[in-house]
């Protein structure tokens, strides 16, 4: 992982959405797999922000789909924590990994059960995300929801998880 100040400048153009981005983006002279001063790549802010516009931009100018930023965080984390659901399945078709771990074993099923996003969760687990994967405190998707207050999405995973465990 690259950290680069400069692509600081470039994610703020990508949050303000200039006009002139696309032109802008060629005459950089650093990789989109680079990360600002805040770990993230620019792929990453546009997954976390849903700016799909400035997301399919970066995806046509070269921007691969499971760089991880710091803590091995991805688009598809971002994408998935904040309910970007046309986000996630673009990253899903583009080939990101739905099982993506973080340094703490955190994958963005988790993330999108921690914050309620039932849609991005019936999703990603319809692309076949494991249910049954658990994070470095021993803690499933269903467990982050149910700690996080987030009952459907809990019932959701564990209801899953039982069809999983059916012969």
């Amino acid at each position: 992982m690259t950290i680069n100040p400069i692509v600081d400048e470039l994610i703020a153009k990508l949050l303000a959405s200039i006009p002139t981005l696309a032109s802008e983006i060629d005459d950089y002279d650093y990789s989109l797999e680079s990360v600002g001063t805040h770990g993230r790549t620019p792929l990453m802010v546009t997954s976390s922000e849903g700016l799909t516009e400035a997301f399919e931009l970066l995806i046509a100018k070269g921007a691969l789909v499971n760089t991880t930023g710091n803590g091995l965080l991805t688009a598809i984390h971002e994408a998935a924590a904040n309910g970007h659901k046309q986000i996630v399945v673009r990253l899903v078709e583009l080939g990101a990994n739905v099982d993506a771990e973080t340094v703490d074993g955190v994958t963005p099923l988790m993330c999108a059960a921690a914050w309620g996003q039932i849609d991005v969760v019936r999703f990603l687990v319809g692309r076949g995300a494991d249910c049954m994967k658990i994070d470095g405190s021993g803690a499933t998707a269903a467990d982050i929801a149910r700690e996080k207050g987030e009952d459907e999405v809990a019932e959701v995973l564990e209801s899953q998880m039982k069809a999983s465990e059916s012969p």
